[in-house]
């Protein structure tokens, strides 16, 4: 049985309500920015924010669809402090509100992290190891482009062809389990 916060235990109801959110909010989050160490460190900050702002949650309102309020101005911060250029996906702010309209459709970060396993392993060689070198490496288009011995032009059209393959498996797994 959930407090009743009429009854004076705000701080108990609120504490179970941001607990329950952490995985929809990482999911959502995830959504917005599409990088881990991104979603750890904006998710931290969405915390705080959140605790310092509990006083000023209505307990008859939806808590998710507040802390989703939250998450969004904390996401579009992150953007505007750390520059696109150092982000891993360039959205630009039109993109951003589109995607921040709808809610996560996954019920966890592992659910998301299992598909995207999942969908790799499905992948060409050569295409989920550039995919992995640009993501989780320091590599730009350019970069890579020199090393494998191909255009930048023609890398990123690769790069976006096995983005929206990956992308296309990884929404069709997640519908498998929903």
């Amino acid at each position: 049985m959930r407090p009743d916060p009429t009854n004076g235990d705000l701080d108990e109801a609120f504490v179970i309500e941001i607990s329950e959110a952490q995985t929809p909010l990482r999911s959502y989050i995830w959504k917005l920015v599409g990088h881990r160490q991104d979603v750890d460190d904006i998710l931290q900050k969405t915390n705080v924010i959140i605790w310092k702002k509990r006083m000023d949650w209505d307990p008859e309102t939806t808590f998710l669809k507040w802390a989703y309020r939250i998450a969004y101005f904390q996401v579009k911060a992150h953007f505007r402090d750390n520059g696109r250029e150092r982000s891993r996906l360039q959205f630009d702010d039109s993109l951003i509100d589109l995607l921040a309209k709808e809610e996560p459709h996954f019920s966890s970060s592992n659910e998301l992290l299992d598909a995207l396993d999942t969908c790799l392993g499905k992948m060409d060689g050569e295409r989920r190891d550039l995919l992995i070198r640009r993501y989780e490496g320091d590599l730009s288009v350019e970069a890579l482009a020199e090393k494998s011995g191909r255009s930048a032009n023609g890398l990123s059209q690769m790069l976006r062809r096995s983005r929206s393959q990956l992308s296309d498996c990884i929404h069709r797994q997640l519908s498998m389990h929903t």
